[in-house]
């Protein structure tokens, strides 16, 4: 049998579906006088380019690490496709059947969207095996079934020649084309069924749209039309998208089943895992009396076990830094700016940007700011000298790699609790797209996730964000902008969705700096030795409402040679008591303006209230600026209503802690700002008053 030109064929889309073994491959050479193959084991990977233009034809192994996603069932039978083909897809519906190399017997093929253990795939492809035998008998070669576990047995692999090319249910021959289209729907057996399709197809096309528009998929229909064999009604089509006219059709069970049934020419149920559920799902009633458990936190507010926490911020704001010092605090128990940690254990850092040795010179530094180790607990660490690719993206899905199984050894073997991973965009390959959600959510969720979910620990990663600032100035006011703090993080919200907790670093600017800190500072230092640390998201915590000013120290680290050489490290400063103190200076001078317009506020009040509105615009005419015109109405009203939120919000401590709410005036009334969403109309706050009982 000639070679074939496999000018059809996707060769990336065969490397996607199949799972094989890379060390060795069967070569076959035609056949023996006896009709017998001519094929041997060679060492070497299969070239699936050559193997799909015919020219080297090849086999191999349907296991790879201990993993499989191929199922293959021999049958040694001349058996009409349209038999086989329906007896195929009764049993399974995601069964394929693909002509031998000799162009007479089958191969019927399972293409498993994932890999598993080959153990677990091998026992399904032994069930499938035994439904076989209750039609064909001893015809079906469970001697060569795959994926098999004695290491030697091998299968020819598809689209060789032009025999070996797939059928559809009914037993049409498929092009490449509609062969994808299969495998991509497989999941649904109304769809999956339109592959090679010949009749009745426009039956099958309305009720096939009526299933798309009932899931969401109608930006499908076009793709389950082509999959057809020459169906060109380009009007009937038009009819179903502007006219709707599928829309009228039911589509449960039994209307699949009698269509399928229809064109298998066979009776057909629906299996019952596609089925449609009419069982409830199992939940478990609250009940007030459960026994509520700590949650198991690592660092509190930071990091907590089985759950992952990103530090983002701009390229060279200290994100290594900050990562390095959290290594060594998970590891030896030394506090970290003032927070403890709750659990220590074995850390794995993964700086992909750094060398081992610039790790070590961090690391060193860290021992000599935060304190000795005690070495209970070990950090490992792996630099740019090991590239580390945990994911594998293409177009149809995304995989584990070698490596990631390696790390999951790593984690068991050395005990390892907490993975530190810088930059999270390093750790993956192929057709990655860091703004896709669907990448970024299954990044995230099916492989990052899990190893801390194994690890019983957490996943810390970091990652560099759009150049939004996290703080900004208000009326002299220092304030923390922890939206943007939260979205500042770049590529796609899925990664912010995902994480639990997220920690923001904003380097200090020249005009925060000259604005609200230079005048206090007399150590010699500027803003650039400055970085803020912000509590931008946490999933089960308030987060802090102001920012963490961090100094960059230089350390300096004795090499082998007798020398030494500098690094930074993070140090707690005072600049976060500049803030606080100046902040309180401003609410005291809030709260003494607001005291002096009490007479105004009491002449407009109904009721012993009055709408916050109504006091703004009132107090506007009297304010310094009302009359220069450069002054725009807009800003007078906002300053106004933004000292009389902070003023009429604001809690006076008392004996106990913070007691009183909003100001206490001498009519013998407490006054206080008042938000009621269940107001009708705009006005929504108020400033309210009631007797002031702990007065008396």
């Amino acid at each position: 049998m000639g070679a074939h030109t496999g000018i059809d064929v996707d060769v990336n889309f065969l490397q996607q579906i199949l799972l094989y073994n890379k060390s060795k491959y069967l070569l076959w050479d035609g056949y023996r006088r006896d009709g017998t193959k001519k094929q041997k084991w060679v060492e070497g990977a299969v070239d699936l380019e050559l193997h799909s233009k015919g020219i080297k034809k090849q086999g191999g192994l349907l296991i790879e690490d201990g993993k499989a996603k191929n199922i293959v069932i021999d049958i040694d039978g001349e058996i009409p496709a349209d038999k086989i083909a329906a007896a195929a897809y009764k049993i399974d519906h995601k069964l394929i059947p693909i002509k031998s190399p000799s162009g007479r017997k089958w191969h019927i093929w399972k293409f498993l969207p994932e890999a598993k253990p080959a153990k677990e795939v091998h026992a399904e492809a032994k069930k499938i095996e035994k439904e076989f035998i209750k039609i064909y008998g001893k015809i079906v070669d469970v001697g060569k079934t795959q994926p098999s576990l004695n290491g030697f047995t091998g299968i020819n692999f598809p689209f060789c020649t032009d025999a070996q090319y797939p059928y559809s249910p009914a037993g049409v021959k498929l092009t490449f084309e509609q062969f994808k289209y299969r495998i991509k729907f497989q999941d649904h057996p109304l769809l999956a069924i339109a592959a090679g399709l010949e009749h009745p197809r426009h039956d099958a096309l309305i009720l096939m749209a009526a299933y798309l528009h009932k899931k969401g998929m109608m930006q499908h229909l076009d793709e389950v039309a082509a999959a057809m064999n020459n169906f060109d009604d380009a009007a009937y089509i038009d009819r179903i998208k502007n006219k709707k006219i599928h829309e009228k059709y039911d589509v449960g069970q039994k209307a699949i089943s009698n269509l399928i049934s229809t064109i298998l020419m066979e009776d057909y149920k629906l299996p019952e895992a596609d089925a449609e559920v009419t069982e409830e799902l199992e939940i478990t009633e609250h009940t007030g009396v459960e026994r509520i458990q700590k949650r198991p936190w690592l660092i509190h507010g930071w990091l907590l076990e089985k759950a992952l926490t990103l530090v983002v911020g701009q390229p060279g704001v200290g994100k290594t830094m900050l990562l390095h010092m959290l290594a060594y605090a998970l590891a030896t128990g030394n506090l970290i700016f003032g927070k403890t940690i709750e659990k220590r254990g074995n850390v794995l850092i993964v700086a992909a940007e750094e060398t081992q040795n610039e790790m070590d010179i961090r690391l060193a530094a860290c021992k000599q700011q935060m304190g000795k180790n005690d070495g209970k607990f070990k950090i490992y660490k792996r630099g740019l000298e090991q590239d580390l690719k945990l994911v594998k993206f293409t177009p149809a899905a995304a995989q584990q790699t070698k490596q990631y199984k390696q790390l999951e050894n790593t984690i068991k073997n050395k005990d390892i609790k907490y993975i530190i991973l810088d930059p999270l965009i390093n750790f993956q390959s192929g057709t990655y797209d860091e703004n896709s959600n669907q990448n970024m959510d299954a990044y995230i969720k099916n492989f990052l996730i899990p190893l801390a979910v194994k690890m019983e620990g957490a996943i810390i990663a970091g990652h560099h964000t759009n150049k939004l600032s996290m703080v900004y100035t208000q009326d002299n006011e220092l304030l923390v902008d922890n939206q943007n703090a939260l979205m500042a993080a770049r590529g796609a919200s899925a990664l912010i969705g995902a994480a639990r907790f997220v920690l923001g670093l904003n380097p200090m600017t020249k005009k925060l700096w000259d604005q609200h800190f230079k005048e206090h500072i007399t150590d010699g230092s500027n803003f650039v030795h400055y970085t803020g640390l912000i509590e931008a998201k946490s999933n089960y915590n308030i987060i802090a409402d102001d920012i963490s000013w961090l100094k960059k120290d230089s350390v300096e680290i004795e090499t082998d040679d007798g020398f030494t050489e500098s690094t930074g490290v993070y140090a707690t400063t005072d600049l976060n008591k500049v803030t606080k103190a100046k902040n309180k200076l401003k609410a005291a001078k809030n709260l003494q303006w607001c005291k002096a317009q009490m007479p105004t506020i009491i002449k407009l009040m109904t009721d012993d209230e009055v709408t916050l509105n109504k006091v703004v615009v009132e107090l506007l005419t009297q304010d310094p600026d009302f009359a220069d015109q450069n002054v725009l109405e807009a800003t007078i009203k906002t300053r106004i209503r933004r000292k009389l939120e902070n003023g009429f919000s604001g809690k006076e401590e008392g004996k106990n802690g913070l007691e009183r709410t909003g100001i206490e005036h001498d009519d013998g009334f407490n006054y206080w700002l008042k938000i009621d969403h269940g107001r009708e109309g705009a006005a929504k706050k108020f400033i309210v008053r009631a007797k002031d009982f702990r007065r008396n």
